[in-house]
């Protein structure tokens, strides 16, 4: 299928949309369910105390990619501590020009700005922190052209690296890094309806880029590399997915515990 046009631009455009939005889409769910969580045993307040750094994380990542797309920012508040008053916790206000096709695509990266912000807190956290020693070696050896990528080898790759993370620092590194996680994944990975909306205004723009650029590399006879490329795409942003799960998850569980404390 992949030598026929059609179905080259399909899947192209498919993979480098689809699979953004909906590993954040899925992350997204947990992480509100996380931020109700912290909410029903913690309080309202332990969305600033517990939550603030995660909040921070979110809306930076939101307003980076807004002035990286060349958007006019107009107000930037990393933390609200009057959120009982305006419902925010923070908030990154930002224009663009309808007729500027750059900036109308940068609404959907910015949108998904959050998602990928946390999770790269969350690896600088892990390396760091933790002096990990990253692996990918089982999980590149398994993305093959010729085989379909295995999910149980990308979640078993992301599990390996936690346990040789934790099995190698010390106690008080490994506290350290589970406060700190709390602290990001608690509230940062929780995509609000806005931010959805703000990505569906790119959606359109980022559409016609890929058919556009599918197109040239159909052309230029480069569907081998692309199938490869798409494929390890595919596998890394599930891999991502997982350690983010694994991380909203890790957070929900100490904050029940909290609770019953």
């Amino acid at each position: 299928m992949w030598n026929n046009y059609f179905d080259f631009v399909l899947i192209f455009v498919a993979t480098f949309t689809l699979i953004p939005y909906l590993t954040s889409l899925v992350t997204s769910w947990l992480g509100h369910l996380s931020k109700i969580t912290l909410v029903n045993n913690l309080g309202n307040s332990s969305q600033l105390i517990v939550g603030g750094v995660g909040v921070i994380i979110h809306e930076l990542g939101h307003a980076i990619f807004a002035y990286l797309f060349g958007h006019k920012v107009t107000n930037v508040q990393l933390l609200n501590l009057n959120y009982r008053q305006s419902g925010s916790l923070g908030s990154v206000d930002h224009k663009w020009n309808d007729h500027n096709v750059y900036q109308m695509l940068g609404n959907f990266f910015i949108g998904l700005a959050p998602y990928y912000m946390c999770s790269l807190a969350l690896y600088l956290l892990q390396k760091f922190l933790l002096k990990a020693q990253f692996s990918f070696s089982t999980l590149i050896q398994s993305l093959n052209v010729n085989k379909s990528v295995s999910i149980s080898i990308i979640f078993d790759s992301v599990l390996d690296n936690m346990k040789s993370s934790f099995a190698n620092a010390s106690w008080w590194m490994i506290l350290v890094y589970v406060l700190l996680t709390i602290m990001i994944a608690s509230t940062g990975y929780d995509l609000s309806k806005n931010d959805f909306i703000t990505v569906n205004k790119g959606i359109l723009p980022w559409v016609v880029i890929l058919l556009i650029l599918g197109s040239i590399l159909y052309l230029f006879n480069l569907r081998t590399a692309v199938m490869t490329g798409a494929i390890y795409f595919v596998a890394f942003s599930i891999l991502f997915m997982f350690h983010a799960i694994v991380s909203i998850v890790l957070a929900m569980v100490v904050i029940k515990i909290l609770g019953f404390i």
